[in-house]
């Protein structure tokens, strides 16, 4: 076994870090965040810089890890010797460059683009980044090769764009998790407008579910009318996840339902694979529909075809095994802190994790949010 050092650190339950952390096979270490709530200017080591509520951690083949951290309305990515670069976000909250060159191509350099809260991010297999730039109800990408940020889509707030519009025209209101299928189209959760969007790789958008309406229908029934319990307050935290599956088939994180739902694309139907509609935490073990979820907040697949919960104000990570449609807790004791590091990770405490994602290392990475850190889990 390997003990990785990292710098002693505090986190919301006020204790240090141990100087070691044991990388067995089931254990939990922390992989950035030095627990302090902050930001440290970046160009230092992942486990001694500062974050504020990171929201999503993106491993791909086609580019360097990175996290979004939400409350300091940044992009950071982490560089090939461990250090944390600011490639998207300024010291300012705002949508865009004061000159708004980010609206036309070739776009603006990333270090000029104020961010408003992004959330999801996501690698395209060309290797240009597509971050959830939520607060500003528009879709971003980063070109890794210029440095460029240009708005993909989205402009003011509202709900325009059916039946495969021309995208350019299109509204979008808080848009959260986006994940994108092998033909090239991008699926979306368009939170505050109640629904899941598609754009098509010709540049058009549609609606895939959900009839606008905030709350719970349709089951068995068209996708389409459906309806979601995204969160619609006035000042609500992000919610709404999507992850397309190996089998074709897109599921979502019906955050405010603590549901988790499966879109047949084929059908244009729409079910439940897990939870009861309750919030809370019960059920492992046994039949994911009878399941207690709380928020659950980001969907991963893993290799096996398993679909990985953020289930967030559990405190948990939880495991659908869609085949024998069971579910079972895989990382976090159900106690909201800090602790754990260097020990099994069910044993460890969380701060309402919003976001899973797996590694190219092939272990499993969580944006333990309230603990402003990045913690892996070594498998």
């Amino acid at each position: 076994m390997l003990f990785l050092l990292f710098a002693a650190c505090s986190g919301p339950d006020g204790g240090d870090t141990a100087a070691l952390c044991d990388d067995s096979v089931g254990n939990i270490c922390t992989w950035a965040g030095n627990g302090d709530v902050g930001y440290d200017g970046g160009g230092n080591d992942r486990l001694s810089s500062m974050f504020y509520w990171p929201m999503d951690v993106e491993f791909s083949p086609y580019g360097d890890p990175v996290i979004s951290d939400f409350n300091n309305h940044k992009l950071r990515l982490v560089e090939d010797d461990g250090t944390v670069t600011t490639i998207v976000g300024t010291d300012f909250v705002g949508d865009g460059p004061a000159d708004l060159s980010d609206l036309t191509l070739p776009g603006a350099p990333g270090t000029t683009v104020n961010l408003n809260h992004p959330t999801d991010v996501i690698y395209l297999p060309d290797g240009t980044l597509l971050n959830s730039s939520w607060h500003t109800h528009k879709i971003r990408t980063w070109d890794p090769q210029t440095g460029l940020v240009h708005v993909h889509c989205g402009l003011t707030p509202g709900f325009v764009g059916e039946d495969y519009a021309p995208a350019a025209d299109a509204r979008l209101n808080m848009p959260k998790g986006a994940d994108i299928d092998p033909a090239g189209n991008l699926y979306f959760v368009d939170m505050k407008n109640e629904r899941v969007r598609v754009l098509t790789p010709d540049f058009t958008i549609a609606t895939v579910a959900g009839n606008g309406d905030k709350g719970y229908g349709g089951d068995g029934g068209p996708a389409k009318d459906a309806t979601f319990n995204f969160p619609k307050s006035e000042q609500p935290e992000p919610g709404g996840a999507i992850a397309y599956g190996p089998d074709g088939n897109l599921y979502i994180a019906d955050t405010e339902n603590h549901r988790i739902r499966r879109i047949d694309l084929t059908a244009g139907t729409i079910d439940t694979v897990a939870g009861n509609g309750t919030a809370g935490y019960a059920g492992d073990g046994g039949p994911a529909v009878d399941a207690m979820l709380n928020l659950p907040r980001d969907l991963e697949f893993d290799d096996d075809g398993s679909l990985w919960v953020a289930d967030t104000d559990n405190h948990v990570i939880r495991r659908i095994d869609l085949a024998a449609g069971t579910i079972t807790t895989t990382i976090g004791s159900n106690v909201e802190g800090f602790s754990g590091d260097g020990a099994p990770a069910l044993d460890a405490a969380l701060a309402r994790p919003f976001g899973v994602e797996f590694g190219t290392d092939g272990n499993v990475y969580v944006a333990d949010t309230y603990n402003h850190r990045i913690r892996v889990v070594y498998r």
